[in-house]
């Protein structure tokens, strides 16, 4: 942040169908449950901060990323 020049993405390679944590009512524990038990094809989401945030706005194909970040450092295309 101090630098201002530093682009940090956050994201995901898939979506698993999420986890709940339950407590149970006698002694307090936790159990985890999954609520899927592979891979789904649900969306993920991106998170960007810094220069060239706004280019991950909305909603973006997976393989748009590495074509974005190319484009942003100024390099060739080899897709």
């Amino acid at each position: 942040e101090k630098r201002g020049d530093t682009l940090v993405l956050v994201t995901a390679d898939h979506e698993t169908g999420g986890v709940n944590a339950v407590r149970s009512r006698v002694g307090g524990r936790a159990t985890i449950h999954y609520s899927a038990s592979s891979h789904t094809g649900s969306p993920v989401a991106i998170f960007a901060y810094g220069p060239g945030a706004e280019s991950f706005e909305g909603v973006l194909d997976n393989t748009d990323i590495a074509k974005t970040l190319t484009r942003l450092l100024g390099l060739e295309e080899r897709y």
